[in-house]
């Protein structure tokens, strides 16, 4: 069939999918969703963006009745209803309502049936950027051992279904931001050989996988719905796939939460910097980065300046822009320190897209007439979109300053 002509789309032709990762029978908190994945499919450039939600993300959902990490909802509504649809409708509506996206599909894959689709694929490569040394590694259920240490040395490394599943579980030695991001990494290694042998744009071969795993997958997306996509499969490449992590980490995309203080046997959450129960941010990031793809996927090199007097105003603002997946490459003071109005300057042509978004984070002005003292021969950089900051945008980061995380990071 043509492409996405049975799948729900959104308002923006993109259909919403939910991946979710849970132990499955027979582990300790075996309905706990501690892989989340929203992946945006945009059936107009062919491409596919993913946002990985952390399992500690703390929300108060209504029927859970308090707040509670993210993770635990579709477990605790199971528990209480038996009713695994009411179970995974609370954590999409949760996920829709952080977001503010609709969520059209989901998938939800156990361990057993992870393994068993790299184990149908005879294994996935991946490159290892750094060597893994997870000595606190869970031993098997039944095992006389609490541990069985992993061990993956960096490089290009293939690997079995066990394998890959101890690459995408481990995290004692790294962190959970880590692992989700080995998640995605492997993802896109299943999409690579599935399409090196031929399965994604093979019906019968999609079938067949399909009922092999059934006992462990999961899915509200019907079988003709699953083939229709299978032109747009066709389509992907490696540069097809952007990906994202919603992380504590404000120097980086996505890194939007932080550890609230809390006193000893208190649990742990992440809540955004924001403020408890403020989405604000992760719903404009997701609607950046997963409705504009081509922004993220050419990457423009910006410098940003400060041009007035607020101290430290270009570098918070650096921060600012690189949370929301800008590539801001420099950052300092304007030659001017008195600039009233915000400036974006365009250096080359080719840059509409990026273009079109940055005004919404500074209110700047864009001109494709580049002033005399930011011309190459008097001000060298790599840059192709140069942002000179007036004291407009000095007086929006002093009403919001919670925007910027002062005291927080200091950059």
């Amino acid at each position: 069939s043509a492409v996405g002509q049975d799948v729900q789309t959104d308002a923006y032709g993109h259909t919403n999918v939910l991946l979710i990762g849970v132990g499955g029978a027979g582990h300790d908190g075996e309905n706990l969703t501690d892989t989340m994945i929203i992946a945006s499919i945009d059936h107009e450039t062919n491409t596919v963006s993913m946002i990985s939600i952390p399992r500690d993300f703390y929300v108060e959902n209504a029927e859970v009745g308090w707040g509670t990490r993210i993770n635990s909802i579709y477990e605790y509504v199971l528990d209480e209803t038996n009713d695994p649809a009411h179970a995974m409708s609370q954590l999409e509506g949760e996920i829709e309502k952080v977001f503010d996206l609709d969520i059209h599909y989901y998938a939800k894959i156990d361990f057993r049936g992870f393994v068993d689709i790299v184990d149908a694929l005879d294994g996935v490569t991946v490159n290892v950027e750094q060597t893994i040394a997870d000595d606190a590694y869970p031993a098997p259920d039944g095992s006389n051992y609490l541990y069985d240490p992993f061990y993956l040395t960096a490089g290009l490394q293939e690997l079995d279904g066990e394998t890959a599943l101890k690459y995408v579980r481990s995290r004692h030695d790294t962190s959970d931001f880590d692992r989700a991001r080995r998640q995605q990494e492997v993802i896109t290694a299943i999409k690579d050989k599935a399409m090196s042998i031929g399965m994604l744009t093979n019906p019968g071969k999609i079938k067949d996988l399909y009922y092999a795993i059934s006992s462990n997958f999961e899915t509200n997306m019907k079988l003709d719905e699953m083939l229709s996509l299978v032109d747009f499969a066709e389509g992907l490449t490696s540069d097809s796939i952007l990906s994202a992590v919603i992380s504590d980490d404000a120097t980086t995309r996505g890194g939007f939460l932080y550890t609230p203080p809390r006193e000893e046997n208190d649990p742990y959450y992440l809540i955004p910097f924001a403020g408890e129960m403020n989405f604000v941010e992760l719903q404009f990031f997701a609607q950046l980065f997963l409705y504009h793809p081509e922004v993220y996927a050419k990457n423009v090199p910006i410098q940003v300046l400060n041009g007035t007097k607020e101290e430290s105003l270009a570098g918070l603002t650096k921060m600012y822009l690189v949370r929301y997946g800008f590539n801001v490459v420099n950052y300092g003071n304007a030659l001017n320190r008195e600039t009233v109005d915000t400036q974006i300057i365009s250096k080359v042509e080719g840059n509409e897209a990026t273009l079109y978004l940055v005004p919404s984070l500074t209110f700047g002005k864009i001109t494709s007439t580049i002033p005399s003292e930011y011309l190459p021969e008097n001000w060298p950089t790599e840059a192709e979109i140069i942002i000179v900051l007036g004291q407009d945008f000095a007086d929006f980061y002093n009403e919001h300053d919670e925007l910027f995380y002062i005291g927080i990071y200091w950059v």
